[in-house]
């Protein structure tokens, strides 16, 4: 059996003050979600998935300066997609975010963030992006406007916040696991070495990830619409990173706790635990 080494890097890399995280906003993970598939569909050239996150009518605005002058160039959202669907087969557009601050108001939403873009491995621009949603009668969040700065040169970016996005990409399969119950999704997220641990009654448990995508059951769970995940934080330091998973089940809250490593240039989950609280 491999020791536990994740019992050190719990101890080190989480912060106290995260760990006591505040109630969540529902609304605020959903708004994040719609935010992170339009970035997945970016970097997978998916001009159909993109297009799924805005409204009809959607606008980007893009700012910046011209012989020292403010300008503001408007694009339908439209137009932006489409142009993401001729770039497939081209290198992937890469725009990593962080310092996300959502506000959440009724039905309306806005979303702050820093980003990074890449063209595949080549570093672009950076800025800051706003994102305006509204919530439609469907239930669902779309975007309605988005705006952006780009700056070409004098970016001085922390490597840590550029990982932060593929960090999240990793868990976001995970999550897409419980969602689906398809184990492929896992197999996604997880290295091959990696286990679970828990404790129960009887002690400390342990589970190889193998055998824990093995189980998937195939399908989503019958009560899937009351069910509900959420990436509370990541915290990354050089090619290592810990991050907490809240899962919201009927009954039943989940509190994950995962390990992971950029290992060939690809993050994966080497160690999750978790703890059950039944209501």
């Amino acid at each position: 059996m491999r020791f536990p080494f994740f019992l050190l890097i719990v101890l080190f890399l989480v912060p106290a003050a995260r760990a006591q995280h505040a109630a969540v906003d529902a609304a605020e993970y959903e708004v994040m979600e719609v935010i992170e598939t339009m970035f997945d569909g970016m970097r997978a050239l998916d001009a159909d998935k993109v297009a799924s996150t805005f409204a009809d009518g959607a606008v980007l605005n893009s700012s910046g300066s011209q012989n020292g002058a403010p300008f503001v160039r408007s694009t339908p959202m439209s137009g932006f997609v489409e142009a993401l669907r001729q770039g497939a087969g081209g290198p992937a557009w890469d725009e990593r975010i962080w310092n996300v601050r959502i506000d959440v108001k009724d039905n309306l939403a806005t979303a702050w963030m820093d980003y990074a873009f890449y063209a595949g491995e080549r570093f672009s621009h950076c800025g800051s992006n706003t994102f305006q949603l509204a919530r439609h009668a469907d239930g669902a969040w779309r975007t309605i406007a988005l705006a952006d700065t780009r700056v070409m040169t004098g970016c001085d970016i922390d490597p840590d916040n550029a990982e932060e996005t593929l960090v999240r990409a990793a868990l976001r399969h995970y999550l897409q696991g419980h969602a689906t119950g398809l184990g492929s999704h896992h197999e996604q997220a997880f290295h091959e070495i990696a286990n679970l641990y828990w404790v129960t009654g009887e002690g400390l448990q342990t589970r190889t990830s193998e055998a824990f995508i093995a189980g998937a059951p195939g399908r989503s769970a019958p009560d899937e619409a009351e069910r509900h995940r959420w990436i509370d934080w990541v915290d990354i330091s050089g090619s290592a990173a810990v991050a907490k998973i809240t899962l919201d089940y009927p009954g039943t809250t989940f509190y994950d706790y995962m390990q992971l490593l950029k290992i060939d240039g690809e993050w994966k989950i080497v160690n999750k635990i978790f703890d059950i609280d039944r209501e």
